[in-house]
């Protein structure tokens, strides 16, 4: 994916950003959680609300909207919708709401 794929309001997460929202996301996806055990690399980032794309381990992506407790939450949160590949991506970027 280049920063081309992305359109407002998404942008795309690099270097110590992407480690935030990657670490932030570590810590709130607890045990029973649909992308628990998976590592996750942010994407790109919604500017209008905390939802974000993460590349999943298993080359699947999901978008999940981080509650920046700083702690686990209890599954199903925080919220993700999973997404097969770039396209499903895409068409769900396009249509995201906040």
């Amino acid at each position: 994916m280049s920063s081309a794929d992305f359109r407002e309001p998404w942008f795309r997460l690099e270097g110590e950003s992407a480690r935030t929202f990657e670490q932030e996301a570590a810590t709130e996806i607890a045990a029973g959680h649909e992308l628990h055990g998976l590592a996750l690399a942010a994407v790109a980032k919604c500017e209008g609300c905390d939802s974000v794309v993460f590349r999943a381990s298993d080359g699947t992506f999901a978008i999940v909207h981080l509650s920046w407790i700083r702690k686990p939450e209890a599954p199903p949160w925080p919220r993700a919708t999973r997404l097969g590949g770039f396209i499903a991506v895409e068409m769900a970027m396009d249509q995201h709401e906040h």
